[in-house]
């Protein structure tokens, strides 16, 4: 009989796009959570580095925290999700290194049109006590994360991407499923971003 598994869940998106709904939402159908550690530097930041009063210093340590806590997981084979804006190349590298340990990688892409949108939300999550982002920052990383994450869907074993244009109705919905089998477009319409990230 074959192994089970060894799943490294990664949920990927700009900033303000909907990691966490999407997230709350794959709980809720069983596919994460309990006993499958995630690993979220804002969570992290949030529940343990309120004492660093300087804003990038404090950011930068839950950033720290998050890539100390990929690599000890994925050095003790351990199954986890976890969660990245992926705007910088070194996140096709951890997909890369989980599956050269013997993970299956499942990327959970959560993104939508127009990047202004993003601003709002941002906006909104730190009136509900979330971190901010400044807004030159969440435009300038926009156009870098959606290509490093059209590359990233094509490197993951199976990628599941998810419109964000309107979470209020159960959260981000899921558009394509792309895997070595093919893709598979369950809501039977591709927004732009995913048209482009699939190379239509």
């Amino acid at each position: 009989m074959a192994a089970a598994p060894l799943w490294f869940h990664l949920l990927a998106g700009p900033n303000g796009a909907g990691k966490s709904t999407l997230y709350r939402a794959l709980v809720r159908e069983g596919i994460l959570g309990p006993p499958l550690e995630f690993v979220n530097a804002d969570l992290h930041e949030r529940d343990h580095l309120q004492h660093i009063t300087d804003l990038l210093r404090r950011s930068q340590a839950a950033r720290a925290w998050a890539d100390g806590r990929r690599a000890a997981l994925l050095a003790a084979r351990q199954p986890f999700a976890s969660e990245t804006v992926f705007s910088h190349p070194s996140k096709l590298e951890l997909i890369a290194s989980a599956q050269r340990q013997g993970y299956t990688v499942a990327l959970h892409v959560v993104a939508l049109d127009d990047p202004q949108r993003l601003l709002g939300r941002v906006a909104q999550r730190v009136r509900e006590g979330g971190h901010p982002v400044p807004p030159e920052r969440i435009l300038a990383r926009y156009p870098r994360t959606m290509v490093l994450l059209a590359q990233a869907v094509r490197l993951a074993d199976v990628a599941y991407l998810y419109d964000a244009v309107d979470t209020s109705a159960g959260g981000p919905r899921l558009v394509a499923v792309r895997s070595g089998a093919g893709t598979i477009e369950p809501a039977g319409s591709l927004p732009a971003w995913a048209r482009a990230m699939l190379g239509r």
